[in-house]
């Protein structure tokens, strides 16, 4: 057996992957939008992470002690990856690091956001196991690479060691140990049924009609409060005039202002959430007509580039990178500010999932109402 206590400034950064060490915590931001819940084919893989140098050859633990502040979290080895702490909605959380099989793969990869977390990945010759915080998550004798004819050969080589998180999401990490073993790892199973993988927001019972407090009820309740005075302000907005629709199964609120095609967007998925505004697309009839009734993004970030140049960069570059998943794709969109430009998925801008990140919405949403009272203004002259 040979234990790695990893030097966590021996971490290198490659792509848009950002990392800095200090007070014996390794701070990681990622400064452009990876295909995190898009590993349908080689080129949407994830480019963007932190690595070590070393490889590591299996039966293999890794234990880690970690810290997010909003989805999501994306341990790689090999060809493979384990998603932690993402929204219901990401429907590949595990793929195999010899043979990553196109098919879903659920676990229930919850971790609590601004909180320390453990995590443990076991990796054995006939076994695997995930371990969240001292809770077995994941046990299976039937991953693809146990039976590959390609593993031996790859084990011999090492598999390589990445870590990688979603733009906007700042990872700590805390702590890193990586254990090599001659034999076995010696996984210990619980034989218990493991909790099921969430795959909704499941405060909404099937077939009960969405209430909008119900819906929010799991959030942090400073997230609670933030949601409830953004939904007042926005309801307030004249001429913009939103109008909120609840999804039927609780897991979306979207607050529209059809006159002026702009809508808000709030994807709940019990404790966490994500949000974002875009110009939306209107897709009657065949894709070639789809367009949009309005897109007044750079004229809106514009506008704050004369008064709040700082917040304009910021608002940029918080914009949902398009990351090529459909190379006939009608809905990305290309921006610019100043002498910068991106193509940008939806034409979507996120915001954190913070206080702040709130703050940031109305900010942004008060100027486009503005926008459009003085151009009514002036079409009325």
């Amino acid at each position: 057996m040979v234990i790695h206590n990893i030097d966590l400034a021996c971490f290198l950064p490659k792509g848009h992957a950002a990392c800095e060490y200090k007070d014996n915590t390794l701070a990681v931001t990622t400064k452009c939008a990876i295909p995190s819940q898009r590993f349908a084919s080689e080129h949407l893989s994830i480019n963007s992470y932190i690595y070590l140098p070393d490889k590591y050859k299996l039966p293999l633990r890794i234990d880690m002690k970690v810290k997010i502040d909003a989805p999501g979290l994306y341990i790689l080895l090999g060809k493979g990856h384990i998603n932690f702490g993402t929204l219901w909605s990401d429907n590949r959380r595990i793929d195999d690091i010899v043979d990553p099989a196109r098919k879903t793969m659920f676990y229930h990869n919850h971790m609590d956001m601004n909180k320390l977390t453990d995590i443990s990945l076991l990796y054995d010759l006939n076994e695997m196991q995930i371990i969240i915080d001292g809770e077995e998550r994941y046990y299976s004798k039937k991953e693809r690479y146990m039976k590959a004819p390609a593993f031996h050969e790859m084990n011999e080589n090492g598999f390589e060691l990445k870590i990688a998180c979603d733009k906007l999401v700042n990872l700590c990490i805390r702590a890193m140990t990586v254990t090599e073993y001659t034999d076995t790892c010696g996984i210990l199973h619980s034989g218990v049924e493991l909790p099921a993988a969430i795959t909704k927001n499941e405060v909404i019972a099937p077939g009960e009609k969405p209430d909008f407090e119900k819906c929010i009820s799991l959030l942090p309740s400073d997230i609670q409060y933030e949601i409830v005075k953004t939904n007042d302000y926005l309801k307030s907005l004249k001429p913009l005039n939103f109008k909120r629709q609840m999804e039927k199964n609780g897991n979306k609120i979207t607050y529209v202002a059809s006159n002026y095609g702009v809508s808000y967007a709030i994807y709940l998925s019990n404790d966490i959430f994500d949000h974002s505004v875009q110009w939306y697309l209107i897709t009657n009839g065949k894709p070639e007509t789809w367009h949009r009734k309005a897109d007044r993004m750079e004229e809106t970030l514009n506008r704050f580039a004369s008064k709040s140049p700082d917040f304009a960069e910021r608002m940029f570059h918080n914009m949902d990178d398009c990351v090529g998943c459909s190379w006939n794709c009608l809905a990305r969109t290309r921006y610019r500010l100043y002498d910068k430009q991106k193509t940008v998925c939806h034409g979507k801008l996120k915001f954190k999932m913070s206080t702040s990140g709130f703050e940031d919405v109305r900010t942004f949403i008060e100027e486009i109402n503005n926008l459009v009272k003085e151009s009514g203004t002036a079409n009325e002259r």
